[in-house]
């Protein structure tokens, strides 16, 4: 018998302004829905960087000091060496908030990868010993090389960092593939259960079970829904985020119960 997995909101995912990250227009303020958050049944929330960088230090320490615990950090800062100290500040806030994961994504140009890795090195000394810095791996990015991220790490010491799969939406054979060169590396899984229309209990105990076979036994977010391309609005948009994840811990229940 497993345990039931946690799973946490993204709060990127309500946020209209995603893709203006960095203007200063976020479109809520994350302690004015903790509490509904908790309410939902979610497990926390893996906080977007600009929910917290982009408000007053008030609405830090609500964040802080609210009902919703912060689990992990959804960094944006790059990788490049002149930028170390934005991941020291934005290390601190984390740690400060309660996180106990962060996500990051190494920069794009391969003839910098190895300054890359030089400063991610440094980075993981900026937290706890059991703080798991993960990598999405994002398309776009040098660590999106499935065999180049699996050399680097090799580099930066495997026990000591993580990777982020999206493990609901990609093929078994892409899943495959970044199990054998990852292992237990891959530590929380971005979850996306609608990207075109709701899976069916069926999939996603299907999928549930695929993972635990290739010895996935880490933590959730769901991260992206259905319409967030679409123009739905911020209640439509959560109203979703709820929808999927309730699928995803009824098929948990009945997968690994």
């Amino acid at each position: 018998m497993n345990k039931i997995p946690p799973v946490y909101l993204g709060t990127v995912l309500p946020e209209l302004n995603r893709w203006k990250r960095g203007s200063g227009e976020i479109s809520f303020k994350m302690s004015d829905w903790a509490q509904r958050i908790t309410d939902d049944g979610f497990d926390g929330v893996e906080l977007w960087q600009y929910h917290a960088t982009d408000v007053d230090p008030e609405e830090v320490d609500r964040i802080r000091t609210g009902p919703c615990p912060v689990k992990i950090f959804n960094a944006y800062c790059s990788c490049d060496p002149e930028d170390a100290e934005e991941r020291r500040t934005i290390s601190e806030l984390a740690v400060s908030l309660g996180a106990e994961g962060m996500k990051y994504n190494s920069g794009k140009e391969f003839d910098r990868h190895d300054l890359y890795v030089e400063a991610i090195k440094d980075w993981r000394a900026m937290f706890p010993e059991d703080f798991r810095l993960m990598c999405e791996c994002h398309r776009g990015s040098t660590m999106a090389d499935t065999q180049l991220a699996n050399e680097t790490l090799d580099r930066l010491g495997r026990e000591n960092h993580g990777m982020i799969l999206h493990g609901m939406d990609n093929d078994d054979a892409t899943v495959r593939e970044r199990f054998a060169a990852y292992g237990d590396r891959i530590q929380h899984i971005h979850a996306n259960l609608s990207q075109k229309g709701l899976m069916s209990e069926q999939a996603v105990c299907e999928r549930l079970e695929f993972l635990t076979a290739q010895g996935f036994n880490g933590t959730y977010t769901i991260e992206f829904t259905e319409g967030m391309r679409d123009g739905l609005t911020q209640e439509q948009l959560y109203e979703n985020a709820v929808r999927d994840f309730k699928r995803l811990k009824t098929c948990m229940e009945k997968v690994f119960r």
